[in-house]
């Protein structure tokens, strides 16, 4: 095999996407969401961004091209106008709107599968829209919540009671419901038992939840775990016992104690959402999150903080907050697809041209190198391609540059990285390999790159999760 010293072509590094390339989308209903998309028309327009409202119950995707990340919407406003997205440089905000149906959580789901980064992805959505789900999120997390219990019958109702501690008043919540929609204070078992056939015959879903006297709560902003923003939310009507904003509370400024900070962070990473709105409140000396909603309203006056230290800094008004949650997701490392789909730390992967002898590759989360390693029996330099032999079959490709990888500061090894077609998980791929034939414990290393490109997360107990069990070519684990 000829020495590599005559190709040394460097890595080919990609360029970040600028600012005023950046498309932000608004998914959701516009009757619903006129102030959120006139201020996010606003702060876009203020920082040199291009934004665009999509009506869920009159698009539709006509054409995906999951290999290279692109989409085109039809009919996004119902006036037959189009869009063509592309995963690089856009950024989906998803709103309550794009959950009221099937069809619309469809076309969230289908732009997550693509590989869209969603503010927020389906299931952090689903998980704040649903009430009891978010109450039990929470206790998983051990961040504390009024007592919760859910009722789906009159004979469940007396043990429900019992279990928020047996007291009167009591609030009624419907599992799904935003701004205090769906939301009841009742003062007895009549009326409570009352209540519950009402809203069953309508088929809502319910749970009853510790009535605690409140005369403000906490609005939390927090982008990715972090502290963006906070305002106090003042009822103005001593009648009403619900605090949202557009039933009359007056919003201020809020500052933070650390307990606070600690507890609504605690909450916001419970639910893996990258932006989201935490409403808590502080009953005696304990402190309680209300819920964490997923398609936060931000009409309030808020204490700004600052994202590296936590510190408050100055009050700043929704305008300003918004501008600061997108120029937060700009750094592309930070608008990165959650990993829903798990699979085993090996699986099977096809090589085109090998399909009938399925490689066993190691995903390999600590792998940074720029290109998947496949071991290859022996290869060639000739020029600007290679020629390479596996399993005994041949191939010629182009060398498209020389990966070095090391070993702590040792250089490891120098391949030919190639572009070559395979199969994961059903689904083809066009992807870089780096060619090696030195000794490994592995047929083919996996990295972090080729993972994010599956949008897969790794199990470390498990294997072959999603592909059929293939023969063992290598020393990797059983």
């Amino acid at each position: 095999m000829k020495l590599f010293n005559n190709f040394l072509e460097e890595e080919k590094q990609e360029e970040p996407v600028k600012i005023e390339d950046l498309h932000i989308v608004i998914l959701g209903k516009g009757d619903q969401e006129g102030t959120f998309a006139d201020l996010i028309q606003d702060a876009t327009q203020k920082i040199g961004m291009k934004s665009t409202m999509v009506e869920v119950d009159e698009a539709f995707i006509s054409s995906k091209d999951i290999e290279i990340g692109e989409v085109t919407i039809r009919n996004i406003d119902g006036e037959d106008k189009d869009i063509t997205l592309n995963v690089e440089n856009t950024i989906i905000f998803v709103r309550a709107g794009a959950l009221h149906s099937l069809t619309a959580q469809a076309l969230v789901s289908s732009l997550q599968t693509v590989g869209f980064f969603l503010i927020n992805d389906l299931e952090s959505m689903l998980l704040c829209d649903n009430k009891m789900s978010n109450a039990i999120t929470m206790e998983r997390g051990n961040v504390n919540i009024p007592r919760t219990s859910i009722v789906n019958n009159v004979k469940s109702i007396e043990e429900a009671h019992k279990n928020i501690g047996g007291k009167f008043p009591v609030i009624i919540k419907t599992l799904t419901g935003t701004q205090g929609v769906g939301v009841s204070k009742v003062n007895d078992m009549s009326s409570l038992v009352s209540v519950c056939q009402s809203l069953w015959k309508f088929n809502a879903d319910v749970l009853l939840q510790e009535y605690l006297e409140l005369k403000s709560d906490v609005r939390t902003l927090l982008v990715n775990g972090k502290i963006i923003g906070s305002a106090e939310r003042v009822k103005q009507d001593s009648d009403e016992f619900r605090n949202n904003v557009h039933l009359g509370a007056k919003t201020l400024p809020y500052k933070l104690s650390d307990e606070e900070k600690q507890l609504v962070v605690s909450a916001a990473r419970a639910t893996r959402c990258s932006y989201c709105g935490v409403d808590h409140a502080k009953v005696g000396d304990k402190l309680y999150v209300l819920e964490v909603n997923g398609s936060p309203g931000i009409r309030s006056h808020f204490m700004g903080y600052d994202l590296e230290t936590g510190e408050s800094t100055r009050k700043i008004s929704d305008i300003e907050i918004l501008t600061d949650v997108l120029l937060f997701f700009t750094e592309e490392k930070r608008r990165r697809p959650l990993m829903r789909q798990e699979v085993g730390y090996i699986e099977s992967i096809i090589l085109d041209g090998m399909e009938e002898n399925p490689i066993r590759a190691k995903f390999d989360t600590g792998n940074s190198a720029s290109a998947t390693m496949l071991h290859v029996d022996n290869m060639e330099i000739k020029g600007d391609s290679v020629i390479w032999q596996k399993n005994g079959n041949k191939f010629r490709s182009k060398i498209l540059y020389i990966s070095e990888p090391k070993r702590g500061l040792k250089e490891f090894d120098r391949r030919p990285v190639i572009e070559h077609g395979i199969t994961f998980n059903n689904r083809k791929y066009t992807v870089e390999l780096g060619l090696s034939e030195k000794d490994t414990a592995s047929e083919m290393l996996v990295n972090r790159k080729l993972m994010t490109k599956f949008n897969i997360s790794v199990h470390p107990n498990r294997l072959f999760v999603v592909s059929d069990v293939a023969l063992r070519n290598d020393d990797s684990d059983h």
